[in-house]
């Protein structure tokens, strides 16, 4: 694989730019998940100080593959296992499997950056690798976006600052396309609209620079998730956009942007009843699935009351494993059946 060379000469192309909103704007909250998973790694599969297993270095990293284990390796803290790209190390890191993005995709990666010079960025291409979309997010909180055409020296950049970014916070970098039309997100804000640009993305890079910890990375495709308000017309709403700890009920801060969002969608429809019902995947014992299912709805629950929803409008239930969309075959198929249902009432 050849290394990408930069382009010197831009030119403008029709770009749609928004700086990040106020959080009480509904725009802050479009970011909407795909929902069918085609790659999902949370680390927990692999061993602690080993290479991760779900991913492949590529050709373009300005360092010799076989050492690849002592630039960025598996850790583990207490809230589960998490990537670790140590101080200067710039890997270039793909997927392993085979997979396909299609037009419709979301990309949610889960991150910790230890510096101000730390950076995590991510990379979208066709499969010659000569269109390619880029951002990238500093520990200083500058964003930058660009699309590049490398055979026409066509280019389009956007930089920004994220007003109170906490370096040492957990964040989540999203991404959502949808045939012409890329957005990006941190945390619960879009910060960038990239339209008319005539990229059809079909691969995924991460390219951290280090220090820096990734805990979870999404890949799903689809239409556009139902939005909440389906609830008015159906009985049922389902989201696999709920992340919780490993083993644990509580729910990761980069979830919170859905569950407020499902707080002010009650409040505006003071008559709609909901019952909360946890899956799990088929990992581990099923007694303590069954548990941690009701845990996390409850969890669910407490959050929407603590967001002013009255109790009496909500009940949870668990399921455990006993209600699979799919075999528990796969770690795709896993993260597919861990979800989150809303059945109103």
């Amino acid at each position: 694989m050849k290394l990408l060379k930069p382009v010197i000469v831009l030119i403008l192309i029709s770009v749609s730019a928004q700086a990040q909103e106020k959080k009480g704007d509904t725009a802050v909250h479009d970011f909407k998940a795909r929902e069918i998973i085609i790659f999902e790694d949370d680390f927990g599969e692999d061993t602690v100080r080993a290479f991760p297993s779900k991913w492949q270095v590529m050709a373009t990293t300005p360092y010799i593959w076989r050492y690849a284990d002592t630039m960025f390796h598996v850790e583990k803290d207490n809230l589960g296992k998490y990537l670790k790209v140590v101080n200067n190390a710039l890997p270039k890191l793909e997927p392993t499997q085979k997979y396909s993005l299609g037009d419709s995709f979301s990309i949610e990666i889960e991150f910790l950056l230890e510096s101000f010079s730390a950076n995590i960025s991510s990379m979208l291409t066709d499969d010659s690798e000569t269109k390619w979309i880029h951002d990238s997010l500093d520990g200083r909180g500058q964003f930058e976006c660009h699309a590049q055409y490398k055979n026409t020296h066509l280019s389009a950049q956007k930089e920004m600052n994220i007003p109170g970014f906490d370096r040492l916070a957990w964040h989540r970098l999203a991404i959502t396309h949808q045939k012409q039309e890329t957005k990006f997100y941190v945390d619960d804000s879009k910060v960038y609209t990239l339209t008319g640009v005539d990229i059809a993305p079909h691969r995924f890079f991460i390219i951290p620079k280090g220090p820096v910890k990734i805990r979870h990375v999404r890949l799903a495709t689809g239409s556009e998730t139902i939005p909440i308000e389906s609830l008015l017309s159906d009985k049922k709403f389902t989201t696999h956009t709920i992340l919780f700890d490993v083993n644990k009920s509580s729910i990761r801060h980069t979830s919170l942007a859905f569950i407020n969002q499902l707080a002010r969608f009650l409040k505006k429809n003071p008559k709609i009843r909901l019952e909360i019902d946890g899956h799990t995947d088929s990992d581990g014992d099923a007694v303590a699935n069954l548990k941690l299912s009701k845990n996390r709805a409850d969890e669910i629950k407490r959050q929407l009351v603590s967001a002013g929803i009255d109790s009496k409008r909500l009940t949870t239930k668990g399921f455990g494993a006993s209600k699979p969309l799919q075999p528990n075959t796969t770690t795709e198929n896993k993260a597919n059946n861990r979800r989150v249902e809303f059945i109103k009432l």
